[in-house]
C-alpha cells in the first residue's frame, strides 16, 4: 500500500534527449502503456521529443489526450545548459527513461535508464583506429560522470547491472532490472503501418533494423552478400533501415551491394518484418535490443551475434554467427536456405511463443511507475528520520 501523499509530489517523466533508435520506441510504448492504465496515483508530467510525440500521433490513439505531455528537444550535453532547467525545481522525481540525464537535476530525485555498454565492455573497441578509441572513451567517460550522479538506475538485464557495480558507477541497491520487450503494437495488426519503399522479393530478403551506430556492425553486410555469391551461388539481398546522413556516410561499395529502405517509424516496423524472410542482428555490444524479440514474434528467422546479450534473450532459437567473420554469418544464412527454410514452421511458433513469455510492455510500463513510487516512499521515511525530535535533539 503507498502513501496517499504520493499523488502530492510532481513526477516529470524525461523522454526529451530521444531522438531515434531503440530508446524512442520504449519511451512511445511505456507513454502510451501509462494512457492505458486509466487512472494513476502519480501527478506525471512528460516532456516528449519530436521524434517521440511524432510516433504518439502515429498509434492515434485517444487515451494520450488524457496525459501531460509536452514537446521538447534536448540534445545531448547541451540540455546542461537547456533553458528547461529552470522549470525542474517544480518536480520531485525526474525519470529519465535513457540516460544520460544531462541536465541539471541536483535538487531532485533522479531515476535513469542505463543502456549504454561501452561504459561497461570494453571489449568492441577493437573496431577502432587508436584517436577514435580515444575520442570514444573520453565521450564514455563523462557520460559514466553522469550515470553517478543518479539515485537509482533502471537497467534491462541482469548483466549490465553486474557491469555497472564491477565499473563502481552504482551498487546493488541502486540498481533495478526490466526487462526490455517488445511493444503491444506488435500484436495489433491493425496500428501497423506500411512501409514507403517497397521491397523488391525476387530473392531471399534478410533485413536489418535499427540505426548505424559503431558497436551494431553493419559494415560486414555487403561481404556477408558477396561470399553468399561467391562462395555458395545465392543471390541474397540485404535491406537496411538508416536515415538519411547515415546512408550517406557509407561507402560506395556498401550502398551498391545493399538496399536502404529508409528510416522507419515504430508503427512501420511490424511491415518491414513481414515483407522481409528473415533478420540479421550482427551487432556486437549491447546492453539488450528488441530487434530480436520484434524478429522473433514476427514469426521470422534470426540471424544473430554469437555473444552472450543474444543468447541470454534468445536461447536457442536464433542462429547464431561470429560477428567479425563474415564467412560465418554467411555459413548460417547458406545452410538455413537450402537446409531448413521449407521445415521451420514449429520452431518459429515457438520463438514467439518464448517472446511473448518473456515479457510485455504492460508490465514493462507498471515496473517503471512502481520504481517511481517505491523511491518516493523511500525518501518520505528518510525525511521522516531525518525531521524526528530525536534527530532535532543531536
Amino acid at each position: 500500500m503507498h502513501s496517499p501523499k504520493i499523488h502530492e509530489y510532481r513526477i516529470l517523466i524525461n523522454a526529451s534527449n530521444l531522438h531515434t533508435g531503440g530508446g524512442v520506441q520504449v519511451a512511445t510504448s511505456f507513454i502510451h502503456e501509462i494512457s492505458q492504465l486509466g487512472s494513476c496515483d502519480l501527478n506525471l508530467t512528460i516532456f516528449a521529443s519530436t521524434a517521440v510525440t511524432n510516433n504518439l500521433k502515429k498509434i492515434n490513439s485517444p487515451s494520450l489526450q488524457s496525459l501531460k505531455i509536452t514537446t521538447i528537444d534536448t540534445f545531448g550535453i547541451s540540455g546542461f545548459f537547456s533553458k528547461l532547467n529552470s522549470e525542474l525545481v517544480n518536480y520531485k522525481i525526474i525519470f529519465t527513461i535513457f540516460g544520460p540525464n544531462y541536465l541539471r537535476s541536483k535538487k531532485q530525485i533522479q531515476i535513469v535508464g542505463f543502456a549504454q555498454p561501452w561504459i561497461i565492455d570494453k571489449s568492441a573497441y577493437q573496431i577502432f583506429s587508436i584517436k577514435d578509441k580515444f575520442n570514444w572513451m573520453i565521450k564514455y567517460a563523462i557520460q559514466a560522470l553522469f550515470f553517478k550522479n543518479a539515485d537509482k538506475l533502471v537497467v534491462e538485464l541482469e548483466h549490465v547491472k553486474h557491469g555497472l557495480i564491477k565499473a563502481k558507477i552504482a551498487d546493488e541497491k541502486s540498481i533495478e532490472v526490466v526487462r526490455n520487450c517488445i511493444s503491444s503494437l506488435y500484436l495489433n495488426a491493425n496500428s501497423w503501418e506500411p512501409i514507403e519503399n517497397r521491397i523488391n522479393k525476387n530473392n531471399f530478403t534478410v533485413g536489418y533494423v535499427g540505426r548505424d551506430y559503431p558497436h551494431k556492425n553493419t559494415n560486414i553486410l555487403p561481404f556477408i552478400k558477396e561470399i553468399l555469391k561467391n562462395k555458395y551461388a545465392l543471390d541474397v539481398d540485404f535491406c537496411v533501415t538508416l536515415t538519411n546522413n547515415e546512408w550517406l556516410n557509407k561507402t560506395s561499395d556498401f550502398k551498391k551491394n545493399i538496399i536502404n529502405i529508409g528510416e522507419l517509424s515504430v508503427s512501420q516496423c511490424p511491415s518491414f518484418y513481414q515483407a522481409v524472410d528473415a533478420v540479421i542482428f550482427p551487432s556486437l555490444l549491447e546492453c539488450f535490443s528488441a530487434t530480436p524479440l520484434e524478429a522473433m514474434v514476427m514469426r521470422k528467422p534470426l540471424f544473430a551475434s554469437d555473444r552472450g546479450f543474444v543468447r541470454d534473450v534468445c536461447k536457442d532459437f536464433a542462429f547464431y554467427f561470429d560477428p567479425l567473420n563474415p564467412e560465418s554469418a554467411a555459413d548460417v544464412i547458406a545452410t538455413y536456405i537450402k537446409k531448413r527454410i521449407r521445415n521451420d514452421t514449429d520452431r518459429l511458433e515457438k520463438a514467439r511463443a518464448h517472446v511473448l513469455q518473456f515479457s510485455n510492455a504492460r508490465g514493462r510500463a507498471e515496473r517503471y511507475l512502481d520504481i517511481i513510487r517505491n523511491t518516493l516512499e523511500e525518501h518520505e521515511i528518510k525525511s521522516e528520520i531525518l525531521n524526528s525530535p530525536r534527530q532535532l535533539l543531536k
